[in-house]
């Protein structure tokens, strides 16, 4: 969806206030599809010279499953972004270098800002979706979890990952 900016084009400098609606699409992550819904960016737009602020918050609420019972879990997304958008120009003076591809573009009196939300929402979402503490299947891998390495701890109580390195610093010093 775009954002009409024209408000921001006819008065320079001036901080205007939005509200955008959007929508993110379905996303494959780690072999997982997270889907979104409710995205709305917040926040104030400024136009100066070639370039256009934006800044703000986006929220949103991505739905996954959890790791260890895979319940469905809604996460809420709300993530602060200020951006700097430049003019592109219908007719490109130079050739495009590396450095203006990583750039945010707009033409006209529009701005598509999907791609941004998209961007923002997928960086916020954790490593990995957890219903909460009281998840059984993850409260049962932990606990799992304590019982492997004390057993370990208790088969070699003087080994430890860094021993055979311990070995050798000591090796070395009696030489």
């Amino acid at each position: 969806m775009l954002l009409d900016i024209s408000r921001a084009l006819r008065a320079p400098g001036e901080e205007i206030p939005f509200l955008h609606r959007d929508a993110i699409p379905p996303q494959e992550i780690f072999g997982e599809t997270v889907e979104f819904s409710d995205v709305l960016l917040s926040g104030y737009f400024s136009s100066v010279d070639e370039s256009l602020r934006i800044w703000g918050t986006l929220r949103a609420v991505a739905h996954g499953h959890c790791a260890g019972c895979l319940k469905p879990v809604d996460y809420q997304v709300e993530v602060p972004f200020d951006e700097t958008f430049i003019r592109q120009s219908r007719y490109p003076q130079k050739e495009e270098t590396l450095e203006e591809e990583e750039e945010w573009m707009y033409e006209g009196s529009k701005v598509e800002l999907s791609h941004l939300a998209m961007t923002l929402a997928v960086l916020d979402l954790p490593i990995r979706f957890e219903c909460g503490d009281d998840c059984p299947a993850l409260s049962a891998l932990e606990s799992e979890d304590d019982f492997e390495s004390h057993a370990c701890q208790k088969d070699m109580p003087d080994q430890h990952p860094f021993s055979a390195l311990q070995q050798l610093l000591t090796k070395d010093q009696e030489v």
